[in-house]
């Protein structure tokens, strides 16, 4: 299985500084983590960065954790920036069998909606 996120507003760098917020968390629980720029869709515009997340079926609701764990942490910083977090798990190889996960709203609701999610 892996799920793949995608992060819209927020900072120039928030896919990094996630990757480096949740990394040895989710590393110690067996999740590999991928950085990559990825192929614009269609009628898209700019450079798609994303974290790309592999691991066994136990992984979702870890990731969900370490998001929102980044997004509390997030919220003690000066800047209220409006955060759009897309995530797409996809449990088989040829991407029969997926689901999509998309919160957006300022940070804190962001995080309210991730904790709901647990």
């Amino acid at each position: 299985m892996d799920v793949i996120v995608t992060i819209e507003s927020g900072r120039d760098n928030e896919l990094r500084r996630i990757e480096t917020a949740v990394r040895s968390e989710l590393q110690g629980q067996g999740i590999q983590i991928d950085r990559a720029v990825t192929e614009i869709k269609q009628g898209g515009l700019g450079v798609l960065e994303v974290l790309q997340f592999v691991g066994e079926n136990v992984m979702l609701p870890v990731l969900l954790q370490a998001l929102y764990d980044y997004v509390v942490k997030r919220l003690r910083e000066p800047d209220g920036d409006t955060l759009k977090i897309q995530a797409v798990r996809t449990d088989l190889p040829d991407g029969t069998r997926s689901c999509e996960l998309t919160v957006e709203g300022d940070a804190k609701e962001v995080a309210e909606v991730l904790k709901e999610l647990q």
